[in-house]
């Protein structure tokens, strides 16, 4: 079994219930322009997804499929005395199998090493990094289920913690991915031969604001000590700088 495989006892999550440009909360027809691992500085793993539309309007968004140091670096997690895969996996995993019918491990079983852009902490700037690239999705059309996002912003204590600030933004998510032919990632694996996914999401959630923001939090950014989140790209360990 690869290192990107679940184990056999993880459970069957379903994330497809429903339930700078900020894309509203719907279903868009995107093509996947680049897909690449990076790592952070506690060694957890994000595929990292710029998708962009028909009008060239991108969405960037980091999923991690493998826990830091702390946390095992594991693809999954243990609640209850069941195993779940992480939520950022099942979505890498949901986008591999829309795109290319086949799961995430064995895309990473594809991975090339190219030289990219990513953001250096330094030079705070863009500039060229070798990293690997799941080269089975660029390029490949699919359908995205977006979620606009409002919640608290983060910023390191006095401890070197991220907390929860007063401060709020908002953001997307991709919840979950089809093939263009609109069946999604899970009906494609239960071989559906009507999709219905797509459609029931949108009629429940199409336009609609998720406020996971908390009302407690009454600390503001500026007053708290510590250095700004960490934008994908800062950590090296794994792929070298």
């Amino acid at each position: 079994m690869s290192e990107w495989e679940l184990p056999k006892n993880v459970e069957s999550v379903s994330i497809e219930k429903s339930g700078g440009f900020l894309w509203d909360t719907g279903v868009y027809d995107v093509t996947v322009k680049l897909a690449y691992l990076d790592q952070t500085e506690n060694k957890a793993v994000s595929l990292n997804i710029i998708l962009a539309n028909a009008e060239g309007k991108e969405l960037k968004e980091s999923m991690f499929i493998k826990s830091g140091d702390a946390k095992g670096n594991k693809t999954y997690y243990e609640k209850d005395g069941k195993t779940y895969p992480l939520p950022g996996y099942s979505t890498a995993n949901s986008l591999c199998i829309a795109a290319t019918g086949k799961n995430l491990a064995q895309c990473m079983s594809t991975l090339e090493q190219k030289q990219i852009k990513v953001y250096d902490s330094k030079t705070k700037t863009d500039v060229l990094k070798p990293r690997p690239v799941l080269v089975d999705l660029i390029g490949k059309p699919v359908k995205v289920a977006v979620n606009r996002v409002k919640e608290n912003k983060q910023q390191k204590n006095s401890q070197g913690v991220y907390v929860d600030t007063a401060d709020t933004r908002e953001i997307n998510e991709c919840k979950f991915f089809a093939n263009m032919q609109g069946f999604s990632a899970e009906e494609i694996e239960a071989h559906a031969t009507v999709p219905e996914s797509v459609e029931k999401w949108k009629k429940l959630n199409e336009g609609k604001v998720i406020d996971k923001s908390s009302k407690t939090v009454g600390t503001s950014a500026a007053s708290i000590m510590g250095g700004t989140t960490p934008p994908a790209g800062t950590a090296t360990s794994l792929f070298g700088n």
